[in-house]
């Protein structure tokens, strides 16, 4: 059973950290966000004067970091569940953040914070079947 629990977590991790390290690295390619149909204006009131940093930071955290947790999970490694955890929390709160900055309301929102709400589940499910 754990190890069926780790193939769900690793396939769930590596599903959202590929999805994080295309929108990042096109962010940070054109932090303007016309990309992603992004408009620098959606970040009015945030301390962003464009996408780069984001960028960066979804590439990196969501994008590299949840494909390591991936790999780590699929190879069943003994701190898959903490380490989901740290990620799917990471993913909420990187959801809650961007939700409070420029407003929520987008599918895409509502889908990773879910996703971040599953891995972290799956993470938990992990850890108590030691």
């Amino acid at each position: 059973m754990r190890k069926t629990l780790l193939l769900c977590l690793g396939v769930l991790q590596i599903l959202v950290g590929v999805g994080a390290v295309v929108s990042g690295a096109m962010l940070i390619a054109d932090p303007s966000g016309a990309p992603l149909h992004a408009p620098v204006e959606m970040l009015k009131g945030s301390p962003f004067h464009d996408f780069l940093l984001p960028g960066v930071i979804l590439f990196l955290v969501n994008g590299v970091g949840q494909l390591g947790a991936g790999v780590l999970s699929i190879r069943l490694h003994r701190w898959s569940g903490f380490i989901g955890a740290v990620f799917g929390f990471g993913l909420m709160i990187w959801i809650f953040v961007q939700v409070s900055m420029i407003g929520g309301g987008h599918v895409l929102q509502y889908s990773y914070f879910t996703a971040g709400v599953a891995e972290t589940a799956l993470a938990f499910l992990v850890q108590s079947r030691g």
